[in-house]
């Protein structure tokens, strides 16, 4: 399988969870608050059913946004992982545009961002995304991370003919990350 049928795969199942189950579930939510009204000695019983439902939802938008995240598909990297950062404990500062780069590319870069940001040790220490376009494609910097996860990340990005590699001193390192695309 390819990079970019094995993205497009995550990304039609996103969206199959979204249009889906979860479509159903709100429709099922409101049928159920129209019932409510109609028959008043349940309306506790709806009520609490249509909690059940809605953590349902919630929970079914949560697996779907770690499949493919809805904000990478609809508005791209730059902003994806403008939201990633927003909702870590420690300081991240991105500096990406909102040009957009193919599904494969975006879904790579994302979680890699992703992965390399779970395994911080020092959430103290500001790290830095720098999202870019050269002549080549992608180029991602990774500023003050930890570079035990290179191995992992470097399968990922050689995946789609890419490279990793880490500059800077130890103290300070960055991962710098390219990835061919169009």
């Amino acid at each position: 399988m390819t990079p970019d049928e094995y993205w497009g795969r995550r990304l039609a199942l996103e969206q199959r969870l979204h249009d889906g189950p979860a479509l159903r579930i709100a429709a099922l939510t409101l049928r159920l608050g129209l019932l409510g009204e109609k028959a008043h000695d349940l309306r506790p019983d709806i009520a609490d059913l249509q909690d059940q439902l809605h953590l349902a939802l919630q929970e079914l938008r949560v697996i779907a946004g770690q499949i493919y995240p809805p904000l990478l598909r609809e508005e791209g990297l730059g902003a994806a992982l403008r939201e990633l950062a927003a909702g870590l404990p420690g300081p991240v500062r991105v500096d990406a545009g909102d040009g957009r780069f193919d599904t494969a590319v975006e879904g790579v870069a994302f979680f890699t961002v992703r992965e390399v940001l779970e395994g911080l040790r020092d959430a103290t220490r500001t790290v830095d995304i720098t999202v870019r376009r050269d002549d080549s494609g992608l180029v991602l910097d990774l500023a003050n991370v930890d570079t035990g996860q290179v191995v992992a990340v470097r399968d990922r990005i050689e995946w789609l003919g890419g490279a990793v590699e880490i500059v800077g001193g130890a103290a300070l390192p960055t991962l710098k990350v390219r990835i061919p695309c169009g």
